[in-house]
């Protein structure tokens, strides 16, 4: 598989999750309810050398290599075992075997569907009319996303941009069951832009013809959301393999697809609701488009101008 995001100085260019700004440059990341890989991504910048060899060799291969021994995960990372106790600690864990109980909750997680979110009463306020609640859940749903999208690293998001206006290169979108809509939606403002964008519907059947003709000019932009999918993260080694460059929008930095992305942007939305939320990945969609346009430049404005003229019949006032 690929590697990890581990950094700017790195191939591959990820986005960072949250990070409260509460740890200091030696001190421990506080405890909170991010992924292993998220508390990992954030705290790398503030890691000693040693320790970042450590996140870094997690990430490349996440969850597992942190679910093996300390020994083996700091013979991958070619550093001493205490410098793997090190490394836990300073992302809040009291050691590593605290940190690899942390892992497989995550997995335990992922692996439920929404029934299992499924709350045993209703939630919120009791005397809250449906209004009430959906303002409220919107107005978390919106916060979360504000805070994940201002942790988006700029080298990632000019790196995203680079590659979606990259005229001279094809470009190929893929989602999951639910995120493929997000594919769809990008690339319905995006054939607008630019030529040579594609909806992948089947890889595997109608589009296998297209999977075989990859090239290093290639790019496929990826969406896996959890709970991610097995076809995603096959599709994405397949890419992979071709030479093509992948550019994953997820939710978060642990997607099984990650390892084999170019570029990482993870944003979400989702805050104790029973579905996962995609709002967050449809805003930083919406939000990538104008920045696309630019980019692209006059092209993209001579072709939407061409675009809405042969469409004009079709449209009401």
């Amino acid at each position: 598989m690929g590697r990890a995001a581990t950094g700017i100085g790195d191939r591959r260019v990820a986005a960072r999750p949250v990070d409260d700004g509460a740890s200091a440059r030696r001190g421990r990341t506080p405890v909170t309810e991010e992924s292993v890989a998220a508390r990992a991504g954030a705290a790398l910048p503030s890691l000693s050398k040693a320790e970042r060899r450590v996140g870094r060799a997690l990430l490349a291969d996440y969850p597992s290599a942190g679910l093996t021994s300390a020994a083996r995960l700091a013979e991958r990372a070619e550093v001493s075992p205490p410098t793997v106790l090190r490394f836990a600690q300073s992302l809040g864990y009291d050691g590593f075997t605290d940190l690899q109980v942390a892992l497989r909750a995550e997995l335990s997680a992922q692996s439920n569907g929404p029934i299992t979110r499924l709350p045993v009463a209703p939630t919120g306020s009791t005397d809250a009319g449906p209004l009430d609640r959906l303002l409220q859940q919107g107005r978390a749903q919106n916060a979360q996303a504000e805070r994940t999208l201002a942790q988006l690293p700029a080298p990632a998001v000019e790196a995203a941009v680079a590659l979606l206006a990259d005229t001279t290169r094809p470009l190929y979108l893929h989602g999951g069951r639910f995120s493929h809509l997000l594919a769809v939606h990008l690339a319905a403002h995006l054939e607008q832009l630019r030529p040579g964008v594609r909806v992948l519907t089947d890889p595997g059947g109608r589009d296998l013809g297209s999977m075989i003709e990859l090239t290093r000019r290639d790019v496929v932009v990826l969406f896996d959301y959890h709970r991610y999918q097995r076809s995603v993260a096959e599709l994405a080694a397949r890419v992979h393999r071709a030479g093509a460059t992948v550019l994953l929008i997820t939710d978060d930095l642990a997607c099984p697809v990650a390892p084999d992305a170019e570029v990482v942007l993870a944003a979400s939305s989702t805050v104790g609701t029973t579905y996962q939320s995609m709002a967050a990945g449809f805003l930083l969609t919406e939000l990538l488009i104008p920045l696309v346009m630019d980019a692209v430049g006059e092209p993209a404005r001579t072709r939407m101008a061409l675009w809405e003229e042969l469409r004009r019949s079709e449209l009401l006032e």
